[in-house]
């Protein structure tokens, strides 16, 4: 069911002043929730925003859920991943760590098993939900961000690397 929204995912003030200051969208916020954060716009473009965020776990990744059945995929709809980590710190030279995905490339990686789908609790306790858990692992001596996934069952890699702070995703 769609509820109104009373606040923000959270990080998705960083989220905003990114699309905002270096790709000048105006972005909206949709009154439902509806598994879409922000509405952004430019000229005759416009995107649907996931802000999903995560401090650094461990000293070692970032750690985010996509619930399957809340997820959208279009050539407009991107996720951003925001990794979180304090201010006094930057990761790879960058202050900023956004990952930048088109929900098609998510899609594609779900429909080619390269990352792995588990059953998570609904929040209301009452059955589960499918879901992704996407673990992201910084590689500091490479500079690159790796998708790991589950190592139980032997997922590939996927780096991510392409996807970090991506411009190129938004047409201008």
């Amino acid at each position: 069911k769609p509820w109104v929204k009373t606040s923000l995912a959270p990080g998705s003030k960083v989220v905003i002043d990114y699309l905002e200051k270096e790709l000048s969208y105006e972005n909206y916020i949709p009154m439902k929730d509806r598994g879409i954060d922000l509405i952004s716009v430019k000229k005759n473009n416009f995107y649907y925003i996931q802000v999903k965020t995560s401090k650094f776990q461990k000293g070692s990744y970032f750690w985010f859920d996509l619930i399957l059945e809340k997820m959208i995929y279009s050539k407009n709809t991107i996720y951003i991943f925001n990794c979180f980590v304090n201010e006094r710190r930057t990761f790879m030279g960058k202050k900023r760590n956004l990952l930048v995905i088109p929900s098609n490339d998510i899609k594609n990686w779900i429909n080619k098993k390269q990352i792995h789908i588990t059953a998570k609790k609904k929040s209301s306790g009452n059955g589960t939900n499918k879901a992704i858990r996407f673990f992201v692992y910084p590689d500091f001596k490479n500079k690159k961000w790796i998708y790991k996934g589950n190592s139980k069952i032997k997922e590939k890699l996927i780096d991510l690397t392409k996807y970090w702070n991506n411009k190129k995703v938004f047409k201008s």
